[in-house]
């Protein structure tokens, strides 16, 4: 597969943010995030004759987006910003987005065709920029590509700045884009006067001052290549693992579907590292918990920035490995607990808010001779990119990318909806192991 940049170019909001939203104040959760971007692509396999749609070319699609983007941004207006590291704010002045134009020499078929067997690392082609650019003052907090495919189809392939946006965040805008992008072709009117009731809030600093933390770089391997693979977890492997996944098979209650294939992943992975003579039993397991409406009072799902806790726990393998069910005992145990924090987690007036356990917990992993391997966990299941009709449909396919980063594991819903795709980032080596492991091979399409 070949891509070729077409055109470069910087999409600005469609009407200019006031001069008392220009500062943009990072919180304290936007400084405790890695410094990177969170990376997704949504695939449009149009056709063209069965949306009733006629004279759509790849410029005229093109066009549609820039100016739905354009109109986004009015609300999204920190992605249209710059990121000032000495200051720990973002000056939204309408710098604008990053918009790539770009043509690709293959059928959208025959990528999406290849299931299982897609080398991940190609995705990333369909990217604006590398996973790690955001971290000068010249990197956009946005960029979006836009790669034709030679059937005309199409993908979106998109890049928020962690810095300042979780997936939740980045998932509210694509909907939002594409909503506009949808109401723009039906002709429909727009009223950019912001109503409350609708728009995202960019006041998460209120809720959380940041402290000026020194920002941690990413755990982007250089040492070992990381190579990333999807494995795929029908709704009938899922329940069956949730049946071998249950602590007592007395009870009719089952562990969460999420929960059962980070188990059966997690056990891979960790009983990868920990089996090995000599090496430490010890590991650690984590998983990201959204605080929308978990908080007291609720914070709204509305709101953007980096609103989420990380649920670690650590434990000691046996010689044999992990126990699945010991081990989503372990992650449905820490996810439980940080839920609890979530209640109690909103400062009150003129208080701050304090790094929870996870956070701790985490970062001394990293640091800990004793851990054999640290596993990380994010749910992305839930979040309604399938359903962004830009105005021809809702995507075929929304996958992930390679990064570069070892032992993280993100999940996507399935093209059916039922399913489930795992996303991991290894070692060439813990890899292969991985691909060889008796539960993977029984559980996964």
């Amino acid at each position: 597969m070949e891509v070729e940049i077409l055109s470069t170019e910087l999409i600005k909001p469609y009407t200019s943010t006031p001069l008392s939203l220009r500062h943009y104040n990072i919180s304290l959760l936007d400084e405790l995030s890695p410094t990177m971007n969170v990376p997704t692509i949504l695939y449009y396999p149009v056709d063209i004759h069965s949306c009733g749609k006629e004279n759509v070319t790849t410029h005229s699609i093109c066009m549609h987006l820039k100016k739905s983007l354009s109109m986004a941004l009015t609300r999204f207006y920190p992605f249209a910003g710059r990121y000032m590291k000495e200051s720990y704010m973002v000056d939204c002045s309408d710098q604008g987005a990053e918009f790539v134009q770009a043509q690709v020499d293959i059928r959208l078929d025959q990528l999406i065709g290849l299931g299982k067997n897609v080398q991940v690392e190609l995705l990333n082609c369909l990217l604006p920029r590398p996973v790690g650019a955001c971290d000068k003052d010249t990197d956009p907090q946005l960029a979006v590509q836009v790669s034709a495919f030679a059937c005309g189809g199409y993908a979106i392939g998109i890049l928020s700045s962690h810095i300042i946006a979780d997936m939740s965040t980045t998932s509210s805008f694509v909907v939002e884009w594409a909503r506009e992008a949808k109401q723009l072709l039906e002709g429909l009117d727009h009223d950019h006067d912001h109503d409350l009731s609708v728009s995202p809030s960019w006041n998460s600093a209120m809720l959380f001052p940041g402290c000026k933390l020194p920002r941690l770089p990413p755990r982007f391997s250089v040492d070992h290549k990381i190579v990333t693979k999807v494995f795929s977890f029908s709704d009938s492997a899922i329940l069956k693992i949730r049946e071998k996944a249950r602590l007592d098979s007395s009870s009719e209650k089952l562990p969460t579907r999420v929960q059962s294939v980070f188990g059966i992943l997690g056990k891979a992975i960790v009983d990868i590292n920990c089996v090995i003579p000599g090496r430490p039993k010890r590991f650690l397991v984590s998983q990201t918990v959204n605080m929308r409406g978990r908080t007291d009072p609720p914070i709204s799902k509305k709101q953007c920035g980096n609103l989420y806790l990380v649920a670690s726990a650590r434990s000691v393998a046996g010689e044999a490995g992990v126990d699945l069910q010991s081990l989503v005992e372990l992650l449905t145990d820490s996810v439980r607990r940080e839920l609890a924090n979530c209640k109690k987690i909103v400062p009150s007036k003129g208080e701050k808010m304090m790094i929870t356990p996870g956070f701790n917990e985490l970062g001394k992993a990293f640091a800990d001779p004793e851990i054999s391997s640290v596993v990380m966990f994010s749910d992305w299941c839930k979040f309604p990119l399938y359903e962004a009709d830009f105005g021809w449909g809702k995507p075929g396919w929304v996958s992930g990318v390679h990064v570069p980063m070892p032992n993280i594991v993100y999940l996507l819903r399935d093209r059916s909806g039922e399913g489930i795709e795992a996303w991991v980032n290894l070692s060439v080596d813990d890899m292969a192991k991985l691909e060889q492991d008796a539960n993977i091979m029984e559980f996964t399409s």
